[in-house]
């Protein structure tokens, strides 16, 4: 049975109210340049240690305190969760080397995957977040990203959600995990910005989707994968998921893509989307809430 819209909108007003609380805007010296990240801690604050989700935006405007994720900061209230939301300098992630437009600490190009493992170590030491359940999920340019981390702090990342994009040519020569972390990825096959089968350019390469799942799916040993519809919310909603699972992997239910059939530049969700987006980046699809999936696919991994 498919919910009314107006269920589904209710559904979102929640987890709106529910998130709508004061963020901690946590400062971090690197490079000698003031990084800040914005925490959100449960209330109230569970006893013990606390797993950390971390989300890294896409390209962001100015305005970045306004662009935290409500349905983390729910999930995070709900199941005493730890949620940092990081600022990239320029709003864009130093994702590989080299880079067309670096963004720079000072003089020098700025050192992300450094300040993300401050922030690690910060809230590891002040905030009583567990070193063995630490959890990275981006989109977009924070996607690409989230892949960098997987590669350079394998070691540290119990599991990771790189969401509508696939790799570059330059991250896959340079990526020799220690450990293959679990992923979940997310992916649109009508994807302006991020196409679904890859772009060439000069100097450039971004690898399709399937080129980038295949690399995880070596490293992960998995030798088959199985496929199937998701079930379908709204009827004016005309795009559809197809979820596929690796199998045979060296760990269980390790590997999954969830692939958005005629899917925009968007990460799907409950909450309705802005239309003026919409028209810039493609459909919007409503089947699953992105935010729960991933916390229910990363939280049975440890590192």
């Amino acid at each position: 049975m498919k919910p009314p819209r107006i269920i589904l909108a209710a559904i979102a007003l929640q987890i709106l109210s529910q998130a709508a609380v004061a963020q901690e805007d946590l400062v971090i010296e690197h490079q000698g340049v003031a990084r800040h990240a914005l925490i959100h801690a449960p209330s109230p604050i569970p006893d013990g240690k606390l797993p950390l989700l971390i989300y890294l935006h896409g390209v962001r405007p100015a305005g970045w305190k306004n662009h935290t994720q409500p349905e983390i900061d729910t999930l995070a209230n709900r199941d005493g969760v730890l949620a940092a939301y990081p600022e990239a300098i320029g709003f864009k992630w130093n994702y590989a080397d080299p880079l067309r437009d670096p963004q720079k600490a000072g003089d020098v190009i700025a050192d992300d995957i450094g300040f993300i493992d401050k922030l690690i170590q910060k809230l590891i030491a002040g905030s009583n977040a567990d070193p063995s359940r630490i959890y990275i999920l981006g989109d977009s340019r924070g996607g690409l990203m989230t892949f960098t981390l997987m590669c350079q702090m394998a070691d540290k990342i119990a599991a990771a959600g790189p969401f509508i994009t696939g790799m570059t040519s330059t991250q896959i020569a340079a990526c020799n995990p220690k450990r293959a972390v679990p992923l979940m990825a997310v992916a649109g096959s009508a994807d302006f910005y991020q196409p679904y089968d890859g772009i060439v350019g000069k100097d450039y390469r971004l690898l399709s989707v399937p080129e980038t799942m295949e690399f995880w799916r070596v490293r992960h040993g998995c030798s088959g994968q199985e496929f199937r519809l998701l079930p379908h919310r709204l009827s004016e909603d005309r795009t559809r998921i197809i979820l596929w699972e690796w199998t045979g992997c060296a760990v269980n239910d390790s590997v999954k893509l969830y692939r958005v059939n005629g899917g925009g530049h968007q990460v799907p969700t409950f909450a309705p989307g802005n239309p003026e987006w919409i028209k810039q980046a493609g459909a919007l699809n409503h089947d699953i809430e992105t935010a729960e999936e991933f916390w229910a696919f990363a939280r049975k991994f440890r590192n």
